[in-house]
Parts: structure tokens; C-alpha cells; sequence
């Protein structure tokens, strides 16, 4: 397909040449043909003079139209070929012209006359060869039938000199081909080598552009990075700096009341930075594309009950109505993956809404299912609404107040979309509200499983059950002993597997479950952990990874290893619940 086009833009410019030289061939024929009648005039009949000459004006007259004609109609695929064909039919019509002059002109009883067709036609050829031989086909049907004639009518004479001049013209004829030849091949070779430095820089011009395009998504990448770690900078900051001035207070508190004062602030500080940290987490973990959708068949309608249940009670607070106008839909997503996508958009319309109140609503558009939050916040301009996307980017927090949350709720949403594939669509009107839309895949009733889930923290204790902490931070180990040993296990901490071996052994202790930070000292890891206490005391004891990393890559192999991972800061009824789904395991 590319070498049919690049022979189809090489015969494009091969006429476009030939067309250059058309008007000057054109008018070269008209006066030397005029010459030629002006000197024969009185030796050959006048009505043949003029016959003749007349037939070369009326072609370049037939030819300077049709010259005309190419320039206001360009040449195109279809009809390239034809148009070859007529400019070689013009050349041969011309090539026998001119060589009639030589059968009908030339003649032994005169001399001179013989002596100027035998100088003119090979002179013609000649001439012609440097702008016809471009194209090859009409340079030789010019060239062969005009010095073919002259030299028959030549090698007819009873004369050794006039045969002589026969046999020169011939092989002037067959020289003039084989120049016009090699001179065709030299213009089409310097026709493609243009194309080729054409396309060379074409190719420079791109990589250039790609390039400097690259450079620039660089260094919006750097400058967005700075802002992002800035502003994770400042997050962090505060509730640590916070959490700093209450421990100070609690060790100069005197009384139990002013103590218990202290909790629920310390509490707060510590909610908002284990937010922040699930946040940071969550980006991560869609960065290293370790979040692996789990697509099911499920009621729309019962996840954005359950959803306006959950929020019913914040949207009270500040006096907003919480509705749901939804029409029985099933939609086919991972239904933990999307539901997260729609808290995020609820938690963000109760935030920024002060009167109204929030509405949940699916409308059925062909095979798709639209899941909408509409509210009747503040809204946000038009030229603001890709801004609301971007990590801790918030349009009327400009003071990081943590109570307006963190600025990475939509930048959640837009990955989670992205990753199932979701369309996600924003319309808003600064004072009038805004609406997020989601398209979801229609789903089947018959395939629809309800797949939730709960977390349960169970009472009790663990029944002396032995778990195994590997972490190489003292402050770590003390509080993680400190909190298994109030739930009744029986615990063993180590700050490496060599270390964490020798316990075992001289304990005589077979872990029910090994818990594992996942960077550990001398870059050994929790994977290497894990496995080399299950190859020494059994391959069925389960283990969990424990990481306070955000990196993406450290992520994915974590991931990978198939064991459970667990983000720092850790909650404490979820770590209860995580080991209590691995002690029922095992008792199952």
C-alpha cells in the first residue's frame, strides 16, 4: 500500500515538471517549424508547406489548451493512468508530424534541403530529451517515430552519404533513448530522495513535537508533584502538630477529668490523619494498578438505599433532605469499588451544600443505567470544573480547613471511573447546584448476586491463640504486644525473621498467624519474613502484610505476594476483625 502511493506521488510530480516545460516545447515547435517552412518555401509544393505547418499549430494550440485544463483540474488517482496516456499520444502525434517532414521533405536532388531536415529533426530530438524525458513514455514516443522517419527515407536513397546519415541517425536515436532513459532515472531517484528528506523531517518535526509535548507533561508533572506534596505536606502537619500539643497537655494534666477531656480531640487528630493516609493509599494503589475490579451483576436501587441510610443522618445535621429517585435497575460493576465512587460524590454534595438537600436518582438510557448525585450547593464555574479533579485542589478551601475535607475525594472518583470504565460527567451552575452522572452497563436480574460484605469485630478474647509481630520499630512492637495481649493472644515479637525464629524455638511456639511490616532492616522484606517462618514451622500458617508505604511499586509486589496487605495507620477493629476472619478459618 506505501510503495503504490509513494509511485503514485513520484508520477504526480513527474507531470507536474512535465508541465513546467509544456509552454516553452510548445512555442520551441511553433518557431522552428515556422523556420523550416520559411527556408523550404519555393523548393517543396506550398499547399504541403502549410498542411504541415498548420498541423504542428493546431496540436500546441490542442495542447496549450490542454495544459490550461491541468492546472484548473488536478491530477487524482483515478485518472493519472488516462492522463499519461493522452500526454504520450500528444508526443507521438508530434514525433510523427516531425517525422514526416523527413519522408516528404528530404530529397537527394536537394541538397540543401536534405541538409536542413537532417539537422533540424536530430536537433528536435535533442532538444527535447532534457524536459520530455521526465516522462519516459512520451520522450520515446517523440524521439522514435521523428528520427525513425527520416532515417528510413535516408537509408532509401542510391547514395553511400545518404545511407551513411541513415545508419548515424539511427544510432543517434538509440543513444538519445538510452540518454532520455538514464536521465528519467536520475529525475524520478531525485524525486524520491525529496520524498524521503520530506518525510525524514516530517519525522524530526514529530519526534520534536513529542518531545517538547513530553517535556511539558514533565514539568507540569514536577509542578504538579511539588503542589500535591506541599499540600500533603501541610495535611499531615497539622493534626501530627496537634496531636503533639494534646500529648504535652495529657502529661501535665492532675486530674482524670481533664484527661478524658483530651480523648475525643486526640481522636479527631487521629481521624483526620488516618483519612488522609487511606487517601494517599487509595491513589497509590490505583497508580500501581494493583486495584483489580471484581465485576458482579447487582440492584442499584438497594446500593444507593443503603447509601442514603448511611448519610441521612450528616445531611441532618445541617438541615438537607436526602432523596432518592431511582428506577428499578440492575448494573454490572464491582459494587464495593462503585460504592465508594458514589460516597465520595455524596459526602462531597453534603459538604457543599448549606439549603436544599441532595438527591439520588438512576435513569435507564438504552443498555446503559445513569446513577446521578444531584445537590443544591454552591456549585462550581465552568472554567473550575477540571480543577475539582485534581489532588487536594479545593475551589473554596482555600485556608486547608480538615473539616472541609482534603481535596482528594473527586480525584478518587475520577481514577475508580477510569478503572471500571465508567463514563463520569460533571454539569453545574455556580448558586444553583451541581449533578455527577455515572454510566453504568445494564445488568441481568438473573445473574444478580448480593455480594456485600460486613467487617464484624467479635467480643471476647482469642483464646491464648499465638500471633507472630515482625516490625523493625520498637514503638511498633511494644503497642502491637500491648494490644494482642488485652485480647487474649499469646504474643511474639521479633524485629527480623532471624530473630523471630529464635523465639519461636525458644519459646517452642508454632504461630497461629504472622503479622509482617513490609520494609524491614538491611532491605529484607515481610514477604521473605513470612515465608521463611512458614518454611520453618508449616506452610498453612497464614500471613498478613503491614506497610505504612505509599510507593506504587512496593504496593503491586506486596500485592502480588498473595498475602493480605494492611495500610498503617491501622484501626484497631479492623485489625480485630482481620484476625478474627483468619482464626475462623482455621476453625473451619
Amino acid at each position: 500500500m506505501a510503495e503504490a502511493e509513494n509511485k503514485y506521488r513520484v508520477k504526480v510530480e513527474q507531470l507536474k515538471l512535465l508541465s513546467r516545460h509544456t509552454p516553452f516545447m510548445l512555442s520551441t515547435t511553433s518557431v522552428v517549424g515556422s523556420i523550416v517552412v520559411y527556408a523550404l518555401w519555393g523548393r517543396i509544393e506550398q499547399s504541403v508547406l502549410l498542411g504541415w505547418l498548420l498541423s504542428i499549430y493546431l496540436l500546441s494550440a490542442i495542447r496549450f489548451i490542454d495544459w490550461i485544463w491541468l492546472w484548473t483540474n488536478p491530477v487524482g488517482k483515478n485518472n493519472i493512468t488516462a492522463r499519461i496516456i493522452w500526454l504520450t499520444g500528444y508526443s507521438a502525434m508530434s514525433g510523427c508530424i516531425w517525422g514526416s517532414a523527413g519522408l516528404f521533405f528530404l530529397s537527394p536532388e536537394d541538397t540543401d534541403a536534405a541538409l536542413l531536415i537532417s539537422m533540424t529533426l536530430p536537433a528536435m530530438v535533442a532538444g527535447s530529451t532534457a524536459s520530455l524525458s521526465v516522462l519516459l513514455p512520451a520522450y520515446f514516443a517523440f524521439a522514435i517515430p521523428t528520427l525513425l522517419l527520416i532515417a528510413y527515407r535516408l537509408l532509401t536513397f542510391d547514395n553511400r552519404v545518404f545511407v551513411a546519415a541513415g545508419v548515424l541517425t539511427l544510432l543517434f536515436l538509440v543513444a538519445n533513448l538510452i540518454f532520455g532513459r538514464n536521465i528519467n532515472r536520475s529525475i524520478v531517484e531525485s524525486i524520491k530522495l525529496r520524498f524521503e528528506n520530506i518525510g525524514l523531517l516530517e519525522n524530526f518535526r514529530q519526534q520534536k513535537y513529542r518531545a517538547d509535548a513530553a517535556r511539558k507533561k514533565a514539568e507540569h508533572a514536577n509542578i504538579a508533584k511539588s503542589k500535591f506534596l506541599a499540600a500533603a505536606s501541610h495535611d499531615l502537619r497539622q493534626p501530627l502538630h496537634t496531636l503533639s500539643l494534646f500529648v504535652d497537655v495529657l502529661k501535665e494534666s492532675k486530674s482524670d477529668r481533664e484527661r478524658a477531656s483530651l480523648f475525643p480531640r486526640i481522636d479527631l487528630s487521629l481521624e483526620a490523619l488516618r483519612k488522609l493516609f487511606d487517601a494517599l493509599l487509595d491513589l497509590s494503589r490505583l497508580d500501581a494498578k494493583v486495584v483489580k475490579p471484581e465485576i458482579s451483576h447487582f440492584d442499584s436501587t438497594e446500593l444507593l438505599e443503603s447509601l442514603m441510610m448511611e448519610f441521612k443522618q450528616a445531611a441532618g445535621k445541617k438541615n438537607l433532605y436526602i432523596k432518592i429517585h431511582a428506577a428499578a435497575a440492575i448494573v454490572i460493576s464491582d459494587r464495593l469499588l462503585l460504592e465508594r465512587v458514589l460516597r465520595n460524590l455524596l459526602s462531597n454534595a453534603i459538604r457543599y451544600t448549606d439549603s436544599g438537600g441532595i438527591l439520588l436518582s438512576t435513569r435507564l438510557r438504552g443498555d446503559t443505567v445513569l446513577l446521578q448525585v444531584w445537590d443544591s450547593g454552591i456549585g462550581i464555574p465552568k472554567q473550575s470544573q477540571q480543577e475539582v479533579f485534581v489532588e487536594f485542589q479545593q475551589l473554596h478551601n482555600a485556608h486547608r480547613d480538615r473539616t472541609e475535607g482534603l481535596g482528594l475525594g473527586l480525584a478518587l472518583v475520577q481514577r475508580l471511573c477510569l478503572l471500571l470504565r465508567h463514563p463520569l460527567e460533571l454539569r453545574s451552575q455556580p448558586g444553583r447546584g451541581s449533578v455527577f452522572s455515572i454510566r453504568v452497563p445494564s445488568g441481568s436480574a438473573s445473574l444478580s448476586v448480593d455480594k456485600r460484605s460486613t467487617i464484624r469485630a467479635h467480643g471476647g478474647d482469642f483464646n491464648g491463640r499465638s500471633i507472630l509481630v515482625i516490625d523493625d520499630e520498637c514503638g511498633v512492637l511494644d503497642a502491637m504486644q500491648a494490644l494482642l495481649s488485652k485480647w487474649g493472644c499469646e504474643v511474639v515479637i521479633a524485629e527480623s525473621l532471624d530473630d523471630a525464629v529464635a523465639e519461636l524455638n525458644k519459646r517452642q511456639i508454632t504461630p497461629d498467624l504472622v503479622l509482617s511490616d513490609l520494609r524491614l532492616r538491611d532491605g529484607a522484606t515481610g514477604i521473605e519474613a513470612i515465608e521463611g517462618v512458614r518454611h520453618q514451622f508449616g506452610d498453612s500458617i497464614p500471613g498478613v502484610l503491614i506497610t505504612g508505604d505509599t510507593e506504587p511499586s512496593r504496593i503491586k509486589i506486596a500485592k502480588e505476594s498473595g498475602y493480605e496487605l494492611l495500610q498503617k495507620p491501622l484501626r484497631p477493629a479492623h485489625l480485630r476483625a482481620v484476625i478474627q476472619h483468619y482464626y475462623s478459618d482455621t476453625e473451619t
